[in-house]
């Protein structure tokens, strides 16, 4: 798919015309059996998807082994970022995960598309409620990536995951995800924000480490 038709894909997702249809992806089970929905965080997310920006905001400050940026989490700064950095993002998309009750769990999405190698990065997969609809967030994972192949024409999907998060690699070993490389980052700090970032130059002991996991 070239970046024409994944913009276009993508816009028919995020509903950017109010008269594009809401498109749900099922979840299915181990047997076929439709467990929940990937629903697809739209334009309108403000009159549609009930209490979103509280709950992403909520689920990123309980979850903060999410990435390794550190920043304070405000209602006003989710609102921009699904806004400027989801929505108006070509290179992102992001649903929310819901059980058969219209019960959002958490969420997770793409990211990184590379239309050269047809290629895209899992992005941003959080399990917002706890104890609940258990296994559901593995069948979601999987269900995301069926779409990515089916839908976007996706080759090779892959994601990086903190290196010593054990909890979230074995969680992406079961989805089907191999070990792969370790990638060092480095730390920025600016306007009381801390980010690190991948270092692509020469290897060095680094603090922390990204690991690199790619479907089979």
């Amino acid at each position: 798919m070239n970046e024409k038709l994944l913009k276009e894909k993508l816009d028919q997702y995020k509903r950017k015309q109010n008269s594009d249809n809401l498109i749900l992806i099922p979840i299915l089970d181990a047997n076929k059996n439709t467990v929940g929905f990937l629903r697809p965080i739209t334009a309108d997310f403000k009159e549609t998807i009930n209490r979103c920006v509280e709950l992403l905001s909520r689920w990123r400050a309980e979850n903060p082994t999410l990435s390794p940026t550190r920043f304070r989490v405000t209602l006003e700064g989710t609102e921009r970022w699904i806004n400027n950095l989801v929505i108006g993002n070509d290179q992102r998309i992001l649903f929310m995960v819901q059980d058969l009750r219209e019960n959002y769990i958490g969420h997770m999405g793409f990211a990184g598309f590379d239309c050269m190698t047809q290629s895209a990065e899992v992005d941003l997969v959080v399990r917002g409620e706890k104890n609940v609809a258990l296994g559901l967030m593995e069948y979601a994972v999987q269900a995301l990536a069926r779409w990515g192949k089916r839908e976007l024409g996706l080759e090779h999907i892959s994601l990086d995951v903190l290196w010593d998060n054990a909890h979230a690699i074995s969680f992406y070993e079961r989805c089907g995800f191999q070990k792969g490389e370790l990638i060092p980052l480095t730390k920025e700090e600016a306007q009381g924000e801390i980010r690190w970032i991948p270092h692509r130059g020469v290897q060095f002991n680094a603090e922390k480490y990204y690991l690199h996991m790619t479907l089979c």
